[in-house]
């Protein structure tokens, strides 16, 4: 789906501009209990130890061995938990665990990302992924609820998009156009996730103003 690899590929950029800085600090606070020396190494050795089993993870989702991914991500869920990295194996691990045909396992890992993460951004993202997995599931109910919850404004757009599709599989047509105009209405879209969101506003058949209240 267009809407996820957009996602993922804000998460990629975010997480090279602020890897590093993640990584120190996850053990910045090791400071107090270990010498000068002893902590510096420590932080170089914990930085290497998570960036290698991220990476060994992501690389093992890229090869389509996504029962293996999940098994890895949860390892980094246990051992660091709360962490970004955590809070981004989970977001991977429960793309790997829809590929592999465990929307439950996908979902318990996208609630991990909401309860632990401090990072709204993260947190919103697993939201809006938990409401795709919920539409799928025909809980667009549910789907709807988490989306209310979501609070990153750079998402409107998409969370618009997400509460449209939502309706239509409801079968409120009137409702998902406006939510499609809303997302249409964003003057920071992608082309192609304009070209995408006025297909589906099209295919309701729907004007502006006919039939459907602002």
């Amino acid at each position: 789906m267009e809407t996820e690899q957009e996602e993922l590929e804000a998460l990629q950029k975010w997480w090279k501009e602020n890897g590093r800085a993640v990584v120190i600090g996850l053990v910045l606070g090791l400071g107090g209990v270990f010498g000068w020396t002893t902590w510096q190494n420590h932080v170089e050795t914990s930085a290497e130890q998570l960036s290698v089993a991220y990476q060994n993870m992501v690389d093992t989702a890229a090869r389509n061995q996504h029962a293996e991914a999940v098994q890895k991500a949860e390892v980094i869920i246990i051992e660091h938990p709360g962490s970004e990295y955590a809070a981004l194996a989970g977001l991977l691990g429960a793309k790997s665990a829809l590929a592999a045909g465990q929307p439950g396992e996908a979902k318990r890992m996208l609630d991990t990302v909401i309860e632990d993460s401090d990072r709204t951004e993260l947190r919103d993202i697993a939201r809006m992924r938990k409401a795709r997995v919920l539409l799928d599931e025909g809980a667009g109910d549910a789907g709807l609820a988490i989306l209310e919850q979501v609070r990153t404004t750079a998402f409107a757009a998409s969370v618009d998009e997400l509460r449209g599709d939502i309706l239509m599989g409801g079968g409120n047509a009137e409702a998902a156009a406006k939510a499609y105009d809303a997302a249409l209405a964003s003057l920071s879209l992608a082309p192609a996730m304009r070209a995408r969101l006025q297909m589906k506003r099209d295919d309701l058949g729907y004007q502006k103003g006919d039939g459907v209240t602002q």
